[in-house]
C-alpha cells in the first residue's frame, strides 16, 4: 500500500509538471517606454539576459526633432565603473549621436546587462530629450 501512495504521488508530480510547463518570470526588458533625459544626464533599461539570448527592437528621440542619443550596453560590472565616473567598455558597439536605431543585442554570457541612454547635451543647453523605447527578449532556446 505504501509503495502504491509513493508511486501515485511521484506520478502526480512528474504529470503536473508536465502540464504546467516551466516557471517563467515577467522580463524587464520587454515592453515600450517614454522617458525623459535632462542634458548632461542619462536613464537605463536593465535586466537579465541569458547567454545566447537577445534584446531585439528600437530606439528614437521625439523630441527635440533631430536630437541625437548615446546608447551603451554595459555588463553588471562595467556599469557599477560607469556608476562610479570611472572609466567603462560597453559590451557592444555603442549608438553614437543617433537620433533612432534598431537595437538587436546577443547577449555572450549570462549577466545582468543596461542599455544606457545619454543625453550628450551639455547641461547649460536646456535640451532635455524625450525618447521611445520598445524591446523584447528574444530566447535561444528552441522547446521540442
Amino acid at each position: 500500500m505504501v509503495v502504491v501512495a509513493i508511486v501515485v504521488t511521484i506520478g502526480w508530480a512528474i504529470i503536473s509538471a508536465q502540464i504546467s510547463g516551466p516557471t517563467t518570470y515577467a522580463d524587464p526588458l520587454t515592453g515600450s517606454w517614454t522617458f525623459a533625459v535632462a542634458p548632461g544626464s542619462w536613464h537605463i533599461l536593465a535586466g537579465n539576459i541569458t547567454g545566447e539570448d537577445y534584446i531585439e527592437g528600437n530606439f528614437s528621440v521625439v523630441s527635440p526633432v533631430a536630437g541625437e542619443v548615446m546608447v551603451y550596453i554595459y555588463n553588471s560590472t562595467e556599469f557599477a565603473a560607469f556608476y562610479s565616473h570611472e572609466p567603462a567598455q560597453a559590451v557592444a558597439a555603442p549608438y553614437s549621436n543617433v537620433s533612432s536605431a534598431r537595437i538587436v543585442f546577443a547577449a555572450p554570457y549570462t549577466d545582468e546587462f543596461y542599455f544606457v541612454f545619454e543625453n550628450p547635451y551639455p547641461a547649460d543647453s536646456n535640451l532635455t530629450e524625450t525618447i521611445y523605447a520598445s524591446t523584447t527578449y528574444e530566447t535561444n532556446v528552441v522547446l521540442g
